[in-house]
């Protein structure tokens, strides 16, 4: 009996051993700027491999959907991650998972948006989040990696959401639009806080338009999940 004890301390013994000595996971989420990428001067579609080459994810998390990953058409998926970054993490074999999610609604959640973006009683507060937009592309336009995923930029457009999440949700016609957004969101938190579980110890990419970008980063952190920033991640992961 004595010796079960001995044995059974021994075993424990080495296992918070292991557990001390594996590193703990680390999440850096990219924001993608989807087409934007075109008129880019240094922040291009294939800015965004070479990325990936420098960040050397063990996992990468990808705005797309998971049977259009498998089969390789990448059906859907934003060309910010199609073109270069997902065909290289397949190259080098690494767990690729889609967190995106879309469901019947989501050709009433365009056209609505179309119809709110012309409707004469949002024309002001259209002004004022479409106006941040533009300014910011031409921001994005003009600089890099790190300055497009800077936290104040990340902080500039969680703002301008909340704003027209805000006065969106007071039309009653409209209020499905930050609805149908806010339960994407979820569903992509979900799938993102599901794969960190799946992979302790290991450095996750999550890759997805910049739209994205503060909600995950909040709500992985709600959730104890250490995220990088960019600043960061520039010390830690990049080679």
């Amino acid at each position: 009996m004595k010796n079960l004890v001995v044995v059974a301390i021994v075993i424990l013994i080495s296992v918070a051993g292991l557990a001390q000595q594996q590193p703990p996971t680390t999440v850096f989420v990219i924001g993608g700027i989807h087409q934007s990428h075109e008129g880019a001067s240094k922040y291009t579609y294939e800015r965004m491999g070479e990325i990936y080459k420098h960040l050397r994810p063990d996992v990468l998390c990808v705005e797309g959907l998971q049977q259009y990953i498998d089969d390789g058409t990448f059906k859907l998926m934003p060309r910010d991650f199609s073109r270069f970054m997902v065909p290289q993490a397949k190259k080098d074999g690494i767990p690729i998972v889609g967190i995106d999610w879309w469901n019947d609604n989501g050709g009433r959640w365009l056209e609505l948006q179309r119809k709110s973006e012309n409707d004469p009683h949002l024309a002001s507060a259209n002004e004022v989040w479409g106006g941040l937009f533009l300014s910011l592309n031409r921001y994005f336009a003009e600089n890099d990696f790190e300055q497009v995923n800077a936290p104040e930029v990340t902080a500039l457009w969680a703002a301008k959401n909340r704003l027209r999440e805000r006065v969106l949700a007071g039309f009653p016609e409209y209020r499905f639009i930050p609805e149908f957004e806010r339960e994407r969101n979820d569903q992509m938190l979900a799938k993102t806080v599901a794969a960190v579980n799946a992979h302790p110890g290991k450095r996750i990419l999550v890759a997805v338009g910049i739209d994205h970008k503060f909600f995950l980063e909040e709500g992985l952190r709600a959730q104890g999940v250490r995220v990088l920033e960019v600043a960061d991640v520039m010390t830690q992961w990049w080679k």
